[in-house]
């Protein structure tokens, strides 16, 4: 009996599942078609200006909801993991039916990864892109030239810098905090291609520039003569994108 009871609760939940991993699907596939369609149906055309801007917002906005719908499910799965593992050990289930939750489980961590990951790369993405304008009107940094705004901090180091350095400021990070460097994206995306953002030699570390973390980052990034922009502030209503941005800014892709 509590080998069907359980069947019919797993059976419920996966079907709960489904419609949601189609929904995104069927988003993420729009969204795809709507972006090439306005760049005059070409997969090379990239869309710019202010509309391919709120269109990301909102693509955005919608992401983050399902984000959250994806964070309740991975908690009813890993709680329904827990209680079979406990029902296994007191001999009631079968250890087949332990596993089939725990895949359940790990499937619903690795969507809420890789969503989780989508949504820092556009929020980021669009605070490069806002502020990006306001860089490209500011005066040009002569060589290891320094500048500091409530908005952003830009150094124009004179290393020569690519992604082929990156490893070694990954492991500066790691041995100084323990932890991996934060990287919200490394090299073009997606996302850049969006926007018509030239981020191929361009890593995004999702650092807030005046935490501790950040202020280290920046100091080694200076003494090493590392190209970098700062942003300190997030766009108001889209995103919370506040990073550093190692490299030259983010010219346009050429069309």
């Amino acid at each position: 009996m509590f080998a069907e009871v359980y069947k019919s609760r797993l059976l419920l939940m996966a079907i709960a599942i489904i419609p949601l991993a189609l929904a995104t699907i069927f988003a993420l596939g729009s969204w795809e078609r709507r972006a090439w369609q306005s760049g005059d149906n070409a997969p090379s055309s990239a869309i710019t200006g202010v509309n391919s801007i709120e269109r990301m917002k909102q693509s955005l906005t919608h992401d983050r909801k399902l984000l959250a719908s994806y964070e309740r499910d991975q908690a009813l799965l890993r709680a329904e993991v827990i209680r079979r593992r406990k029902l296994f050990q007191d001999g009631q289930i079968s250890k087949e039916q332990v596993v089939e939750a725990e895949q359940l489980f790990v499937g619903a961590l690795q969507r809420l990864h890789t969503l989780r990951g989508s949504v820092t790369e556009t929020d980021i993405a669009i605070t490069e892109a806002v502020l990006g304008e306001k860089v490209a009107r500011m005066p040009v940094l002569p060589v290891n030239g320094y500048s500091e705004t409530t908005e952003l901090v830009r150094f124009n180091g004179g290393f020569k810098w690519s992604l082929k350095e990156a490893p070694r400021i990954e492991k500066y990070f790691s041995q100084t905090f323990g932890r991996s460097l934060p990287i919200a994206a490394k090299g073009q995306s997606q996302t850049h291609n969006r926007f018509g953002f030239d981020h191929r030699d361009s890593m995004d570390v999702a650092l807030h520039p005046d935490s501790a973390e950040g202020k280290a980052l920046t100091n080694q990034l200076r003494k090493a003569g590392i190209p970098f922009i700062a942003f300190r502030s997030a766009v108001p209503g889209a995103s919370t994108g506040p990073h550093i941005h190692i490299g030259r800014p983010s010219g346009r892709l050429a069309h």
